[in-house]
């Protein structure tokens, strides 16, 4: 790799009027200069291409294209990779925004040749850009772990946020850019899993991004459809795996699924719980139902529950101190 090599950064967007300066202005902002920015517009019918356009820099490069939405993104990001001359991609989503040394900070992991992917913690904002949380909420747990161990991890859950991610091109074009299920709306955990086939994943305990959470994001409407997806794609993935590389990984299949059950259960009830909030006691109802066929048994105590509260049409939240629930 050359001493200052080019770093293409991906950026699709779609109605990020209220974002997209945020977004570029921490790129323009970084203390490494040698980057291109592949802005793919989605066919926004806001003020984003406006915004665009007020940037003069001919590191810039802005792509329109007729809407595609979420079940075609994989042709969006593959469109901008084909338009990529970096070395290294990072991804930046138009709602996202960087720390201004995160470039300068991460090209310097790719040194060891075994690397194919780095990646860090995100820090989670609100729409305003207010910092409220990390991920992951315990970094050095993932510290010094070998690619089985990592990998093993991630199999249970998606770990790499995409604003902190950074891999090589060729890896990438390796596994065929970009990868995409026909039942999956994102591509991100797809494409680190058949990567992670391909050499090293490194995590920093740097903060490497920010991950921008607001009401029109896909993950905050679809929760339980991509915690759904997720574990389909975990499983399949798993299961076509060659079977020297699923012997070192030391998986029970059974315990895989009762794990990505649970996760599932857990959105269903938080979903429960947002319903008897908002009083909605037959959505809650079936919410805690579903929650109850897909938890293991303390899930399964606190759905039970949820069903007999949505029945005497009460609040579960004065139950917090039993169940140590997260807020709403």
């Amino acid at each position: 790799m050359k001493k200052n090599p080019l770093v293409s950064i991906i950026t699709p967007t779609y109605n990020h009027e209220k974002y997209i300066a945020q977004c570029i202005d921490s790129v323009m902002a970084q203390t490494y200069e040698n980057w291109e920015m592949i802005i793919i517009d989605d066919g926004s019918t806001d003020k984003t291409p406006n915004i665009i356009g007020r940037y003069d820099d001919e590191r810039i490069k802005y792509f329109r294209q007729k809407n595609k939405g979420i079940w075609k993104l994989n042709e969006t990001y593959n469109k901008a990779l084909k338009q990529a001359n970096g070395e290294l991609i990072a991804i930046l989503e138009g709602d996202d925004f960087w720390p201004p040394d995160k470039l300068e900070r991460q090209i310097s992991y790719f040194k060891d040749q075994d690397i194919v992917l780095t990646w860090g913690v995100a820090g989670i904002t609100n729409s305003e850009g207010k910092l409220v949380s990390f991920s992951p909420e315990n970094p050095k747990n993932f510290l010094n772990l070998s690619n089985i161990e990592l990998f093993r991890k991630m199999l249970h859950k998606n770990l790499i946020s995409a604003v902190t991610a950074m891999c090589r091109k060729d890896s990438l074009l390796s596994i065929g850019g970009f990868k995409q299920a026909t039942y999956t709306p994102f591509v991100d955990y797809p494409t680190w899993l058949n990567l992670g086939l391909h050499g090293k994943l490194y995590f920093s305990e740097e903060l490497l991004g920010y991950w921008r959470r607001h009401s029109n994001q896909i993950s905050q409407k679809k929760d339980i459809e991509l915690g759904i997806a997720g574990r389909r794609y975990a499983l399949e993935f798993y299961m076509n795996l060659p079977d020297n590389f699923k012997r070192s990984l030391n998986i029970n299949l059974k315990e895989l699924k009762k794990y990505h059950n649970n996760i599932i259960a857990g959105k269903y009830f938080h979903s429960g719980r947002k319903a008897l909030y908002s009083k909605n006691w037959a959505q809650a109802r079936k919410m805690f139902i579903k929650a109850l066929d897909y938890g293991d048994y303390p899930m399964k105590i606190k759905a039970l529950n949820g069903i007999l509260f949505s029945i005497l049409k009460l609040n579960i939240e004065w139950l917090n101190f039993i169940f140590k629930m997260p807020p709403l």
